[in-house]
């Protein structure tokens, strides 16, 4: 069952039933029907569609980011700031997919020969969404999937069913032709079925190392092309020169964001030992102002956490890392009791094969590392099995730079939190997953590179 919960009053929004195998069935045969209807269209036939649909998020925004927070529980601000980032990212495509096929398809010259490099369209596209970014998780993958020419089959997060029918609503309302984007909600042992269906050509995946796994060999079964964007431990690398008010700003904003529920968080916080205690210093002292409290009042900084059992989840972790050793050092005053509310907490001294380095932490923990010099920063970053994201800071960028070079990871900040653009590829490496989302390579994910070639003698 989908199941919606408000995670800050514990109220039951809505109960949604399995949709049975022939619901299913008959959602991949329109979805099949619709493609082979929609890549006619040029690429200028289709982009007006996708102004419509900048209007109506525009129009719909309060609205949408309200149900985010009802459903999951981050701050309204950042639902808001959620819907912002969809609408930009449909911007940045539909202003930019000419450039991108055009600089990306070169004519080869071959003596007598006419040849031609094109992208074309595959078919539906599976995405299989999380819940904690409902809105933004789709749009990366669904708008340059749609503008290629290709259809979307949503599979979203069962605690996320209101934010799964406002999407397809949505597409709807800006006018798109029937059955581009359609939202399944399908049984888990069902999924299978549907990457089988000759419909699907992909499947991108965003959300467990688990679920990745099942997925990944499920597209493989069925010889599917797949896209994972699965966990990360992201470092955080303070080196001893590093502006510490400021970056303990940006340290608490790289933690808290979504409630702390965000695969390119910054999670594991390795500290150059010359600046450590000063960096903790002003992190408590930070975090004390911190309002924790109703996701919908616009002062809140932190909600709750999405579901009850993801609030046990990290306070088994937590336990486990300070058995093995760890010092539980801080803990917001909030009272988090009877509540899925987390308060923030510092851990130290925490041993390399606990929970809290070894792990992902998916919630409002700050595990900080204390190092010598920059070697064993690199080594401490990169003894994880994750490679999503870093960051480091430091005044001193050239040597930023030459430390980022040594970093396992998708992607490297310097003097910035991680974080998605549309400018830019996103995604990971090692047990984050493969593949990109965004910019010109998330485009190019889902397409038929074809060649034609004439002989023209």
């Amino acid at each position: 069952m989908y199941q919606s919960i408000n995670p800050f009053s514990k109220e039951n929004i809505q109960n949604l039933a399995f949709e049975s195998i022939e619901s299913l069935n008959e959602k991949l045969i329109r979805s099949d029907s619709a493609y082979k209807n929609w890549r006619k269209y040029s690429i200028n036939d289709r982009k007006p569609y996708f102004k419509n649909l900048i209007s109506v998020l525009t129009k719909e925004k309060e609205l949408l980011a309200r149900e985010i927070t009802l459903e999951m529980g981050k701050p309204l601000l950042e639902s808001i700031a959620e819907i912002d980032k969809c609408i930009g990212t449909t911007e940045w495509y539909l202003n930019n997919v000419d450039a991108i096929i055009q600089q990306h398809l070169p004519t080869v010259s071959i003596e007598h020969i006419k040849s031609q490099i094109a992208f074309e369209p595959i078919g539906a596209v599976l995405g299989i969404m999380p819940w904690n970014f409902p809105y933004w998780q789709v749009f990366r993958y669904a708008i340059p999937t749609l503008l290629i020419g290709n259809t979307v089959l949503l599979k979203h997060a069962p605690n996320v069913p209101g934010c799964a029918q406002s999407l397809e609503k949505i597409f709807k309302l800006a006018g798109f032709p029937d059955d581009l984007f359609l939202s399944l909600y399908p049984a888990v042992e069902d999924i299978e079925y549907i990457i089988a269906s000759p419909a699907v050509q992909a499947v991108t995946v965003t959300g467990s190392e688990r679920a990745g796994r099942s997925v990944a060999s499920l597209a493989g079964k069925h010889l599917k092309k797949c896209v994972l964007e699965l966990g990360g431990s992201d470092p955080f690398i303070v080196l001893a020169d590093a502006p510490i008010k400021q970056t303990v700003a940006e340290a608490i904003k790289g933690r808290l964001q979504n409630n702390g529920q965000s695969c390119i968080a910054a999670k594991r916080f390795i500290i150059h030992e010359q600046c450590y205690d000063a960096f903790l210093k002003e992190l408590k002292e930070q975090l004390n102002a911190r309002i924790i409290g109703d996701p919908m009042l616009k002062e809140t900084h932190l909600g709750p956490m999405a579901r009850a059992d993801l609030k046990e989840q990290l306070s088994k972790q937590v336990q486990s890392s300070v058995a093995a050793g760890a010092d539980c050092t801080y803990k917001h005053p909030f009272d988090d009791s009877n509540s899925n509310f987390f308060s923030p907490l510092i851990l130290e001294n925490i041993p390399a094969n606990s929970p809290a380095r070894a792990e992902e932490l998916f919630g409002p923990v700050f595990s900080c590392i204390r190092v010598t010099d920059t070697n064993e920063a690199i080594a401490v970053a990169n003894e994880t099995r994750f490679g999503l994201g870093a960051s480091i800071w430091s005044n001193t960028i050239t040597e930023a730079e030459k430390l980022s070079q040594h970093i396992e990871a998708g992607s490297v900040f310097i003097n910035g939190i991680t974080r998605s653009d549309a400018r830019l590829p996103f995604g990971g490496i090692k047990q984050s997953g493969f593949g990109r989302e965004l910019s010109v390579f998330g485009l190019q994910e889902f397409v038929n590179v074809k060649t034609y070639w004439v002989n023209e003698q």
